[in-house]
């Protein structure tokens, strides 16, 4: 009870606060939230009730003003002049109306009035500043601004007209330090902050100039100008996620801004956000169908977000309206592959290298198409030309030398794949691939080297190369068995069956090395394995043949 008690009081207070408040404050509480004809009619109650007021006339003037309604803010401040002749504000009001109207001997005069009454005044001088500017007197704003500052150097409005005067005559270095100033006494004074973003944009000092945008935005988050000139800033700069942030902001605020949206879709591609640019991109191709920037953008964003048949579509639609640049081609001819359109990939590998045949990674992308597509000829012509003009891509010689292999050319692939274990001798699968070609070259001995030294490095990745190390001591094996050294031979045959026990081949080696050291059991069932794997394998039976019948 007692608590109801005391928000009653509170809220009787609060009415009553409101109530005892005067017509002229709260006319003052409308004007600020700029509801000016609210305000006028609680003025017009002030003058009527008051009509010796010259506050409240020059307040009425001020809100008809604000509602654009010059003639009567006119009549208004000569009325507070008449009721008060050394009223400061109402000199100010007419002569501010007069320069709106383009009337700047009225303007001038009527502060001339002013200063007359009250000499020296500060605010009456810095307006006759203004009044020059206007007349583009600019000389003479300079020296009437300065004796503003002089005469009430706590003001910070005579330092913003000093920066006007010699922004407006070109002097943007002079300029900046009377903003600064004024600003160091007022660092609420939005405009100004706008004002000296710009001087400094014009001096070249993008960094101050984007933290005087800062300070604009962080007092008025909604100024459109701004918001505008930071995005763009941050967009000419490269910092596109910076850019993408106020533009954003400016975007939603100002939606039909296209300039605005164009660049915060670029920002927001180069920034990766492709689902984002994508979505501002089909917003500009609403309006604006034949967007190429539009429509590049979009079809780029769809190839980043493996969207294939989606850019397909979109490059094909930009390719009506212009040229596909090789960046394009490239994302096309990904997007065709992607779709397992490799055919047409290729087509596409084909106009871009005639565009720029020194584009170093389509020679590999090509490669790898063609091998897709068996077409092994071309592949290795691909990965050649890489190699080519780039000799440090080992890749390219690896799958070079794979092209050669499937084309029979054992000795083009060998010298690829020495120049691979050249390059980069602790590439495991140089070696293996070496150890191959060897084998197909029937020069054991150099292939058991290579197999040797491919187990060597790829043995403490054991799960990685299980296949190939279960390959590579099978060969090893075989080495071992061709020299007799049939213990070492059956160790590591049995090795080569734990990492890969469907190779028929590695069980006929360990039968054979099994019947060689007079182990006939072992050898029958290594003899059985391979049948099981390969039934009709010949050397097999004949070796189950010399065996003869188990004696279990």
């Amino acid at each position: 009870m007692k608590t109801l008690v005391a928000f009653t009081a509170i809220c009787c207070f609060f009415t009553s606060s409101l109530v005892a408040q005067s017509p002229l404050e709260r006319g003052k509480e409308q004007l600020k939230q700029g509801k000016a004809e609210e305000a006028i009619v609680l003025f017009r109650q002030v003058v009527t009730t008051t009509p010796k007021s010259a506050e409240g006339w020059t307040l009425l003037g001020e809100a008809y003003f604000k509602s654009s309604n010059k003639d009567s803010a006119w009549l208004a401040g000569k009325k507070a002049i008449s009721v008060d002749d050394g009223y400061v504000d109402g000199y100010i009001l007419v002569s501010r109306v007069e320069l709106s109207n383009k009337n700047i001997v009225g303007a001038y005069n009527t502060i001339r009035s002013g200063l007359a009454e009250k000499k020296n005044n500060p605010r009456l001088l810095t307006q006759l500043g203004h009044v020059m500017l206007q007349a583009d007197s600019l000389n003479r704003a300079v020296i009437v601004f300065t004796q503003a500052r002089e005469a009430d150097p706590t003001s910070p409005a005579p330092y913003e007209g000093l920066g006007d005067a010699y922004d407006r005559q070109g002097l943007t270095i002079v300029a900046i330090p009377q903003y600064e100033k004024s600003l160091e006494i007022d660092s609420l004074q939005t405009g100004v902050h706008y004002k000296l973003a710009k001087a400094y944009m014009k001096e070249r000092r993008y960094n101050e100039a984007a933290h005087a945008y800062q300070d604009v935005i962080e007092l008025d988050p909604t100024n459109q100008a701004a918001l505008r000139e930071l995005g763009r800033l941050y967009f000419l700069a490269k910092q596109y996620s910076n850019a993408s942030k106020f533009l954003q902001k400016f975007v939603e605020q100002y939606p039909g801004n296209k300039d605005a949206r164009s660049m915060y879709m670029e920002a927001l591609f180069y920034t990766r956000q492709y689902a984002e640019a994508a979505m501002q991109a089909q917003k500009i191709l609403q309006a604006e169908p034949n967007s190429v920037k539009a429509l590049r953008i979009l079809a780029a964003s769809q190839a980043e977000l493996q969207k294939p048949d989606q850019a397909i579509e979109s490059y094909k639609k930009l390719q009506k309206l212009d040229t596909l640049k090789v960046d394009d081609l490239r994302k096309l001819a990904r997007a065709y592959t992607e779709t397992k359109r490799d055919s047409l990939a290729l087509l596409v590998y084909d106009d871009i290298i005639k565009i720029d045949p020194n584009q170093k990674e389509v020679y590999s992308e090509a490669g790898n198409t063609a091998m897709r597509q068996r077409l092994w000829g071309r592949a290795a012509t691909m990965f050649e030309k890489r190699f080519t003009i780039d000799t440090s891509a080992i890749g390219a010689y690896v799958n070079y030398a794979l092209c050669e292999m499937q084309l029979n050319k054992f000795e083009d692939a060998r010298d690829a794949l020495l120049k691979v274990i050249q390059k980069q001798p602790t590439y495991p699968q140089g070696h293996l691939f070496l150890a191959r070609t060897y084998t197909r070259l029937d020069t054991l001995p150099l292939a058991l080297a290579s197999y040797r030294e491919f187990v060597k490095l790829a043995e403490d990745d054991g799960a990685k190369f299980k296949n190939e190390l279960g390959e590579a001591t099978g060969v090893i094996g075989l080495g071992l068995l061709l020299e007799k050294k049939y213990p070492q031979a059956i160790e590591i045959l049995t090795r080569s069956i734990k990492l890969k026990d469907d190779n028929y081949q590695t069980h006929l080696w360990l039968a054979q090395a099994y019947a060689l050291s007079n182990k006939r059991d072992e050898a029958r069932k290594e003899y059985q394995k391979v049948l099981k794997l390969e039934p009709k394998n010949k050397d097999a039976l004949k070796g189950m043949e010399i065996l003869g019948p188990s004696q279990q």
